[in-house]
């Protein structure tokens, strides 16, 4: 690390853009496409010895604390023998299924457990990266669009299922994912 440690720091505006940047939620395709896109992004600072850190000055070394308690809060999920398993199983299950050509039905599987316990996180960063794969084999096209339409293409999509779950509700909540549309309102009724 050179002298001026102050220089590898983000300048204020950028700690503060990464503070008060929008929140996008998974639920909807402009969400899940910022979440896949932008995942594993938050970047720790330089580590500084505490003569390096007692040598910025106070404003900066402000900025530095700041920026280490926001890395720390959006650390990644720790990567664990289960999550590795359980990762491992939604992998083969979702290249299995889109192999799959006669069969109409397709094989799902269930994550339960605790909360806290990454169940989402894992999931969400095993289709994101499938789905990264699927964009990249077809030039991030849909392979089945019908010329002289407009396709939205989402080889995922992330929907949070509703606490009292109907087949209307959790359709409802599938189409909010794409966006409010007439007679489409963002809370399934």
């Amino acid at each position: 690390m050179n002298e001026d440690v102050s220089a590898e720091l983000p300048t204020r505006t950028q700690i503060a853009e990464l503070i008060i940047r929008p929140r996008h939620h998974r639920d909807t395709f402009e969400g899940w496409q910022h979440f896949r896109t932008s995942r594993g992004m938050s970047a720790p600072p330089p580590m500084l010895t505490s003569a390096q850190r007692g040598l910025l000055p106070p404003d900066r070394r402000a900025d530095y604390d700041l920026l280490r308690r926001l890395t720390n809060v959006n650390l990644p999920i720790q990567q664990t023998p289960m999550s590795a398993r359980v990762a491992r199983l939604i992998n083969r299950r979702l290249n299995g299924n889109v192999l799959k050509q006669d069969d109409p039905t397709l094989s799902g599987i269930m994550v339960s457990g605790s909360g806290n316990h990454g169940k989402t996180a894992t999931v969400c960063a095993v289709t994101a990266a499938f789905e990264d794969t699927w964009l990249d084999l077809h030039h991030s096209l849909n392979p089945n669009a019908i010329e002289g339409t407009l396709d939205l293409h989402a080889p995922v999509v992330y929907v949070q299922t509703p606490v009292t779950a109907s087949p209307k509700s959790l359709c409802q909540a599938i189409l909010n994912f794409f966006g409010p549309s007439p007679g489409n309102s963002r809370s399934p009724s």
